[in-house]
């Protein structure tokens, strides 16, 4: 009889053991799974503000170049693309 209470109490503390890894590995697995969503929406963030920041960059150049150069670069243009198309 005590041979048989004996090993139930070791079948019980190696379960529990191993109970007890388990939960430590999940409880690891999700903290990196929240950490690993925290840098993801982080990237994304900064992708999107990059791409909003280029967009208007360049709406920002296109006006420069109309606004301040105007006629000066149609007639710079033009006269560009005369001498390419005339040979020289």
């Amino acid at each position: 009889m005590s041979e048989l209470v004996r090993r139930l109490m070791l079948e019980r503390k190696l379960r529990n053991n191993k109970g007890s890894q388990l939960v430590e590995e999940g409880l690891l697995l999700g903290l990196s799974l929240i950490a690993m969503i925290i840098l993801l929406s982080l990237l994304s963030n900064i992708i999107a503000t990059l791409k909003v920041t280029y967009q208007s960059s360049e709406g920002a150049l296109d006006k420069f170049l109309i606004e301040i150069l105007g006629d000066d670069l149609d007639a710079l243009y033009n006269a560009t693309l005369g001498q390419i198309t005339n040979g020289g």
